[in-house]
């Protein structure tokens, strides 16, 4: 009788917490004995041959079952609540440590990379991103006697191999974006983490490339407002030729250039629109796009923006994605260049790759579907410049800024940033 009045009274608790009264927990302990899901904060040593021990701290570890480093079973030597000692297992590879008790299975952030003596070791691939069918080279020790080499878990075709390099043929199948590699040699088998060695498959589409180099691909159309622009064109055109004051070196071949006198504050002239001078139909890349994310996408350009006014910071450029009714859009200063790594080389021109969550100017992210892209382009932008009159040429006595603005290479990949040509 007395279990049922208890049974009774924590019906009545439950059911009054589930008429909004009140909120309790609707357990038979206050409290509750559930055990709790692990979580594994950190470890030590960051890396480790087979036989070594690692240190894994977190919370509610106590009484782990078992301990997986890159997905084989690791000897638990000893476990309290907030630590694990485990032994890395022969066969391991480099990937996430994880923990399972009876509340869970908790893992870690980063990945342990596992050392296999005799195996060898990865210090960098040059390009740090590739198509299909395109060529890298990984570069480390002990590559003389490799035999094998995944991209992720495709086989890679093997064009040579020294001591310190192997270059590989990207094969076919393989997923875009982040990849790790799986290299075996006589000494054994290393997989690199996608967190320490960075490499890209990525995929271009030659409508959304273009380049000046020979053979121009892509077209290329503007409306340039008569007030600001006095040259436009590629760099070999009779007219740019005789007009402009400040063509720069070219990088390998022609490229594109705007010239003129900034008149008002964010101004210059819409460039160029790669493949059309109108938007295509909505749709059109669907398939380029397919499964891609603001994180996934970026947009690739050379870029070279004259002489600025001593200490402008202002905005330099404007990249634009186009959908119908509006543009996602990437305005940077140089400063805001510089936090993301990029300088310009000794010519003055950028290689940038940026990716689209970047681009927050115009439409929110997330206005517009990427499969819904319709053209991409480049526009002059400079927060300089004052007076002029409209369909008149704005000159340095009207108050106008000069500004220059080249640009070659453009192009938009999926998968991860482009790697320019050194």
């Amino acid at each position: 009788m007395q279990k049922l009045q208890r049974f009774r009274t924590l019906g009545l608790i439950c059911l009054t917490a589930l008429t909004g009264l009140y909120l309790v927990s609707c357990g038979e302990d206050e409290g509750g004995s559930d055990p709790k899901i692990p979580v594994v904060l950190s470890f030590s040593p960051a890396s480790g041959e087979p036989g070594d021990n690692v240190t894994i701290t977190g919370t509610d570890l106590d009484n782990a079952t078992a301990v997986t480093i890159g997905g084989a079973d690791a000897t638990i030597v000893s476990n309290t609540a907030t630590e694990i000692v485990a032994t890395v297992p022969e066969g391991a590879t480099t990937g996430k440590i994880s923990v399972r008790t009876e509340g869970g299975l908790g893992q870690s952030s980063a990945d342990f990379t596992v050392i296999v003596i005799g195996a060898v070791t990865v210090s960098g691939v040059s390009p740090v991103s590739a198509q299909v069918g395109g060529n890298v080279t990984i570069t480390g020790t002990e590559m003389t006697t490799v035999s094998s080499v995944k991209v992720g878990d495709k086989e890679a075709t093997i064009v040579g191999t020294t001591d310190t390099s192997v270059e590989i043929t990207i094969p076919e199948g393989v997923s875009t974006g982040l990849n790790s590699l799986t290299i075996v040699n006589d000494g054994g088998t290393n997989t690199t983490s996608t967190e320490a060695v960075k490499f890209y498959v990525i995929k271009l589409h030659t409508d959304l490339t273009m380049t000046f180099d020979g053979e121009q691909t892509g077209t290329f159309t503007g409306s340039p407002d008569p007030e600001e622009s006095t040259v436009y064109g590629t760099s070999d055109d009779a007219a740019v030729i005789a007009s402009a004051q400040s063509l720069p070196a070219a990088i390998d071949g022609n490229f594109f250039q705007f010239e003129g006198f900034s008149s008002t504050a964010i101004s210059g002239n819409y460039a160029t629109i790669v493949q059309n001078s109108s938007a295509l139909p909505a749709g059109t890349y669907a398939e380029f796009f397919s499964g891609a994310t603001d994180q996934t996408i970026y947009f690739n350009l050379q870029i070279h923006v004259g002489d600025l006014p001593a200490d402008y910071d202002g905005a330099l450029f404007g990249l634009r994605m186009r959908f119908d009714g509006d543009d996602y859009e990437f305005v940077p200063t140089p400063a805001e260049l510089a936090d993301m790594g990029f300088a310009p080389n000794e010519e003055g021109w950028y290689s940038l790759s940026i990716p689209a969550s970047a681009f927050d100017d115009d439409a929110a992210l997330g206005t517009f579907q990427f499969t819904d892209m319709q053209r991409i382009a480049v526009a002059v932008r400079r927060d300089y410049g004052t007076g002029g009159t409209a369909g008149q040429q704005v000159t340095a006595e009207d108050g106008g800024i000069f500004y220059s603005q080249s640009f070659d290479n453009v192009s938009i990949s999926v998968g991860g940033p482009y790697s320019f040509p050194e």
